[in-house]
């Protein structure tokens, strides 16, 4: 008797590039074995695969041997195909038979399995890249049960994961193969019923429900269809989706919605909700190759299309805030080494073309020069986590690219950080402010002008009134005596708010000298409390023994604020109460804190404490003095010495104010 030759096997006819490679094999070397050999449910499942365009694979044996559709094949890459059909799983993806082999080994047993959007690293062109799909397992076996292979439905979905990380989509589109004989319709029968996705059949020109797995089911929880029409089973339907059924059938062509809304009930009587599905029509055919039935593969998608839109809308608010504060917006990416400006931020920065920006050319050099350090060490700060969280707030100035036009701008933003805490995205938003920093120069010229002509004739009352005291002391008059002391205190108040006044225009306006020294810290905490506790007897000023702490810095700048912080203390604590100054050296910063008994600060106060005139307002504060520029100036003088200040407290119960500045040698210029 003549061999038969492969290509007159039926159930190997067709199938594309892939049929004829199929065909163009000599089954017989493999562990397959000759095609005349193959038992019924490999031919039956090869059929299958072959008249369907959704991509399947069938492992056969226990070696796994490969037959897979020309759907199938762009999985394989450049390098696996086409060396892939006829030899074994394990050879063809060794790189992740690790993670598929029990898997496999399970189907085998019995067990089907599927998963959405599962990520596997294929070297399929070259390279490793990170694959996702939505596949399904299922064991091929014959009609006594005894499996012997796997069917293997997918999807690859990675385009699709990659456009959208956020909302992760699950879609699995499978599809079938007309059955020839009973055998395979209770064989596909128990594969539909096994398989992670939603599959009906419908049956004849009426499209009867003819098979409904528990996935489907669950689209409509107690409403009967098996055995009914489907305009009968779901008159909602009947429109658009009818139409497109009746397509399908009388056309022979499948179909494929994506997100498509269908209005429909859940339940009998029910009200109609918005419900969006992915779905794929798959014509089923008869014997004689003629359309007698529709299988359908469906996913709903509702919450993914909703979730979408909600955040389209909340996308639109975000714009239309951003125009209307007109807000520019810029985007760092790191890992891409890219940087977008937004219209509004590229006319701050007094740009009119649309090229590519970036940090170096168009950022940096973009800043007033005596702005750029200082703008360069901030950026810095922030993209250190343990420093700044990645929490961006400056402002600066820029002098435009093409007008020359100098702008004061705000910037804020956040930096986002790897598992390994580097920077991999920094957005924000800048918005100008030159209105109101031009405002606010023309307010600190003025309140130097007008302090710099009091201190003038302050200068001459002193002088007048040491003259007078000297003359009282030599005619022994106490009562004149008393009185000019009491004067004189007033005079070195109003010269000490003058010279406030005068820090905070010269901070204003950049200008405030630093004279830095190298001293010891804590020998300069002693003199301070001596001193202060010669004008607050009635306060108990302690510290805490520290070993040498030297510092670099400003001694009478350090001094001031620490002589600062200890009068605030005195001033809003009782009389008798401790108040206690530490000092420690912390990683490499020198850290010194001040911590009194006194009344505390509500928290929604505490972020503002440091803010230019900020002054608590309360019963008790009323009758304290003062203007809000002493813990203003405080702030400005450590940020000078790029350090640290903040305070801890509790309403009633007292604070503790902390600041901090390097160590010598933490900081490149220091001693």
């Amino acid at each position: 008797m003549n061999r038969q030759k492969i290509s007159d096997y039926k159930f190997l006819q067709g199938g594309g590039e892939m049929g004829e490679l199929i065909r163009s094999i000599d089954w017989a070397a493999t562990p397959i074995g000759a095609v005349e050999t193959w038992p019924t449910e490999l031919k039956i499942a090869a059929g299958i695969m072959l008249s369907t365009p959704f991509p399947m694979y069938i492992a056969w044996g226990k070696e796994y041997i490969q037959l897979y559709n020309d759907g199938y094949r762009p999985i394989l890459g450049s390098t696996k195909h086409p060396q892939a059909m006829g030899i074994s799983t394990r050879e063809t993806f060794a790189e992740i038979w690790h993670i598929i082999e029990s898997m496999f080994d399970g189907v085998m047993e019995g067990n089907a399995v599927g998963f959405p959007n599962f990520m596997l690293p294929l070297d399929r062109n070259g390279y490793v890249e990170e694959c996702f799909f939505d596949f399904s397992y299922s064991p091929i076996s014959d009609e006594d049960g005894n499996i012997g292979g796997v069917l293997v439905t997918v999807i690859e979905i990675t385009e699709k994961v990659s456009r959208l990380k956020e909302l992760q989509q699950t879609k699995q589109d499978l599809e079938d193969a007309k059955a020839e004989t009973e055998g395979q319709r209770d064989q596909l029968k128990r594969f539909f019923m096994e398989a992670p996705a939603a599959i009906c059949v419908l049956n004849g020109f009426d499209l009867v429900f003819e098979l409904i797995n528990p996935l489907y089911q669950q689209f409509f929880p107690e409403r009967q269809l098996l055995g009914k029409p489907v305009l009968e089973a779901l008159p909602e339907i009947k429109g658009p989706v009818w139409d497109i059924l009746r397509g399908v059938y009388d056309n022979d062509t499948t179909f494929e919605g994506n997100e498509l809304l269908i209005p429909i009930a859940r339940y009998d009587d029910g009200p109609i909700e918005n419900r969006y599905f992915n779905f794929i029509y798959q014509p089923r055919h008869n014997a004689s190759g003629k359309v007698d039935g529709i299988l359908v593969f469906a996913f709903e998608v509702t919450e993914m299309v909703n979730a979408k839109k909600e955040l389209e809308k909340e996308k639109d608010k975000f714009k239309l805030a951003i125009l209307a504060a007109e807000l520019g917006t810029f985007d760092m990416d790191m890992e891409k080494v890219t940087m977008e400006w937004d219209k509004r931020c590229r006319t701050l920065f007094g740009i009119d073309h649309q090229d590519t920006v970036t940090y170096e050319k168009d950022f940096l050099e973009g800043l007033h020069p005596d702005d750029k350090e200082r703008v360069s060490k901030v950026i810095d700060r922030v993209f250190n986590k343990s420093e700044s969280n990645g929490f961006y707030d400056v402002e600066y100035r820029t002098v435009g690219v093409e007008d020359q036009k100098i702008r004061w701008l705000r910037a804020k933003g956040q930096a986002y950080f790897d598992e390994m805490d580097r920077p991999y995205r920094f957005i924000g938003s800048v918005l100008e402010i030159t209105d109101k920093k031009q405002e606010e120069l023309r307010k600190n010229d003025f309140i130097a002008m007008v302090s710099h002509e009091l201190k003038t004739p302050l200068t001459s009352l002193n002088g007048y009134i040491q003259m007078l005291q000297i003359k009282a002391t030599k005619n022994a008059d106490t009562f004149a005596a008393g009185i000019l002391n009491k004067v004189t205190q007033q005079v070195k108040k109003m010269t000490g708010m003058i010279n406030g006044f005068l820090n905070v225009s010269q901070i204003e306006a950049g200008r405030i000298p630093l004279n830095k020294s190298k001293f010891l810290l804590n020998d300069l905490v002693k003199e301070v409390i001596a001193a202060c506790a010669l004008i607050a007897p009635d306060h108990v000023i302690t510290d805490c023994p520290c070993g040498p702490l030297p510092v670099f810095a400003d001694y009478d700048r350090i001094e001031q604020v620490m002589l600062n912080l200890i009068n605030n203390a005195v001033k809003y604590s009782p009389n008798g109460k401790q108040i206690k100054i530490e000092c420690q050296l912390i990683d490499e910063m020198v850290q010194i804190s001040v911590k009194d008994e006194g009344m505390g600060i509500e928290p929604a106060n505490v972020d503002k404490l440091f803010d230019r005139f900020f002054r608590v307002e309360s019963n008790h504060t009323k009758a304290i003095p003062g203007f809000g520029i002493g813990l203003y100036l405080c702030a400005e003088i450590i940020r000078l010495h790029e350090g640290k200040i903040w305070v801890e407290s509790e309403s009633g119960k007292g604070s503790v104010f902390y600041f901090s500045i390097p160590k010598p040698g933490a900081l490149s210029g220091s001693l």
